[in-house]
């Protein structure tokens, strides 16, 4: 079945319902950045598999729109098909709610599943229908039409187990009470927890319902006087569940949030973060009495606790090891002349991971992209697009591990043979704003925003930029991308001692290469003084950064000394751990470089 078939079935079973369009998008009732596949409705419909879409498909037409990493992989993937490919952002590019405006009149009705839809969304959307006298209403018509179509993968229902306190730091009772604090500040007496790495960090309960995210489908609901876990029946082994009901939670099934809402007493204060919850739960919350804020989990979650960044501290050399190892395998292979395609590197990866101490999974499909497929900030290898790694260029690697102890996110880009002028300028440039941002020493009301710019500068200086931001949050044996903290512009949130945070500038230019260099940063104190509490950043990530493409005469004497300091840390952390001929190996790696 073509996609413009499948599109027309969709457009046949709006019309079936009495409406005039049917609005999907890639999410699920938790909000979840990797969507068990069983919500994943869209790729199967459209053809785009990037993440961050939403597909509109009219009476007369369709439409997605996708964030500036998949621009190239959109116009790509839906190239033949009637969906016209927006580019979110770009100048003249109508917005989501634009189109709807503009494409639904006075009558007519817009359906989606709200189950899956956040409400600050939806109301967004149905605001720009009212403007046309439309409609919006929640009505899934997509999930009977994609069984009928194909067979649809099966709700997650993996084993799940708890963290020990030795890995969190703290018990589930002592987080609920964290929460029922930050719900008397808010006025509020109730919260419903939809997050599901909010629901984890709340429960210290992991799974393996997410792909490449070790975290359970599953909603909480706390009060004053009770916490509910929502999940499907004997998920949890009898001494967890023991363990749970210990530290006051009970257990009901999934499905039984709502009916559970709507059952509470009329006085309940809900806390709605209405970004955080999906329309339908919205809709039941709102009929008792609301205060409107964010999830406090957020904020809580992001600040890892000192047990936390200790076990994230091992976590990272392990995860070093294993990346020097990788390394060492990648020269070896193009020193004797083997062809490797993009496909091979995540497999190399991952026998490396493997061996090490906890490792249980990747925290993110590898991104492997040789030379212009870099370009593409998302890239992904497979099927026939899978690119063979030649001696010349450079290939980009971003890729993590979910360990015991801890989740990782990494960067480096590799020269593979002999380099471009242009490309040693956009490495070296993209070095800088990798160093500047880490180098940063800032005093404590510094928000996300701001600290941004730091990294920008050395890009900017030449009328370079790159369409995303330069870092986000990185959960704990969780999810590899974190809020609320980000080095993004517009982000709010102000840094905190304990704030993790990945640093990845890059330049990207279209069909001719891709860089990016990452490292995971903790922010730590820088001490006080007359002008107040300053704070700083500090390695997580231990890897040596390939010095070979750096224009030297380019950098600072102070990125010099940063990048020369950071190498000894990591050979001084890494060492202990290795061979010698590791070590000797390292040890040429992290060697000071001058002018």
């Amino acid at each position: 079945m073509t996609t413009n078939e499948k599109i027309a079935a969709l457009r046949a079973a709006a019309q079936a319902a009495g409406a005039h369009g049917v609005l999907l998008m890639t999410s699920d009732p938790h909000s979840s950045e990797y969507l068990p596949a069983y919500y994943n409705s869209l790729p199967f419909f459209s053809g785009f598999t990037g993440e961050n879409s939403t597909l509109v498909v009219t009476l007369t037409g369709s439409a997605l729109w996708c964030d500036g990493r998949f621009y190239v992989q959109g116009d790509r993937q839906l190239a033949g098909t009637e969906i016209e490919c927006m580019h979110a952002g770009s100048a003249g590019v109508p917005t989501v709610e634009e189109y709807l405006t503009a494409h639904f009149a006075a009558g007519q009705t817009l359906l989606l599943d709200g189950s899956c839809v956040p409400a600050t969304i939806a109301n967004g959307y149905a605001a720009a229908l009212a403007k046309s006298g439309a409609k919006l209403e929640s009505k899934d018509i997509v999930s009977p039409l994609w069984e009928s179509l194909t067979t649809r993968p099966s709700l997650p229902n993996t084993p799940c187990e708890l963290l020990t306190v030795e890995q969190t730091g703290a018990t589930a009772a002592q987080r609920i009470a964290m929460v029922r604090d930050e719900l008397k500040k808010a006025g509020a007496t109730a919260l419903a927890v939809t997050g599901l790495d909010c629901v984890g960090w709340l429960t210290n309960m992991r799974a393996r319902d997410l792909p490449c995210t070790p975290l359970a489908v599953a909603y909480a609901l706390v009060t004053m006087d009770s916490c509910t876990l929502f999940i499907a029946p004997g998920r949890l082994n009898d001494a967890d569940a023991k363990t749970l009901t210990d530290n006051g939670v009970s257990l009901r099934d999934y499905p039984e949030l709502i009916d559970t809402v709507h059952a509470l007493p009329a006085e309940e204060v809900f806390l709605v973060d209405e970004k955080a919850t999906n329309y339908d739960l919205y809709c039941a919350l709102n009929e008792h009495k609301t205060v409107t804020g964010a999830d406090p989990i957020f904020a809580l979650k992001g600040v890892k606790n000192p047990v936390e960044l200790a076990n994230i501290r091992e976590c990272h050399v392990r995860d070093g090891v294993a990346m020097v190892r990788f390394q060492m395998d990648l020269e070896k292979a193009i020193a004797e002349g083997k062809i490797l395609h993009e496909t091979d590197i995540e497999k190399m990866l991952q026998k490396r991971r493997a061996e090490m101490p906890g490792y249980f999974e990747d925290s993110f499909d590898t991104i492997a992209a040789y030379g212009p497929n870099a370009a593409m900030m998302h890239y992904h290898a497979e099927g026939e697009v899978d690119s063979v790694i030649e001696p010349r260029g450079f290939l980009l690697v971003d890729n993590g591990g979910q360990y015991d102890c801890g989740t990782t996110d990494i960067t480096r880009t590799y020269p593979v043979g002999p380099l471009t002028e242009n490309e040693r300028k956009y490495y070296t440039w993209t070095l800088q704003s990798h160093i500047d941002i880490a180098r940063a020493v800032f005093l404590d009301y510094c928000t996300g925003f701001a600290l941004d710019s730091f990294a920008r500068g050395p890009l900017w200086a030449h009328k370079i930029n790159y369409r995303c931001g330069t870092g986000h949050g990185v959960g704990y044996i969780s999810s590899v991308h974190e809020g609320p903290q980000s080095l993004r512009p517009q982000n709010p949130i102000v840094f905190k001692e304990g704030m993790t945070i990945t640093d990845e500038p890059g330049v990207y230019e279209t069909d001719e290469v891709g860089i990016r260099i990452e490292n995971e940063l903790e922010c730590v104190d820088a001490g006080t003084n007359q002008y107040g509490h300053w704070l700083k950043f500090e390695p997580l990530t231990l890897v040596p950064i390939s010095t070979e493409p750096v224009i030297v005469d380019e950098l600072t004497r102070d990125q010099i000394n940063w990048l020369n300091a950071y190498h000894a840390h990591v050979y001084e952390m890494l060492s202990p751990r290795l061979t010698e001929e590791e070590k000797t190996w390292l040890k040429a790696k992290t060697a000071p470089i001058d002018r």
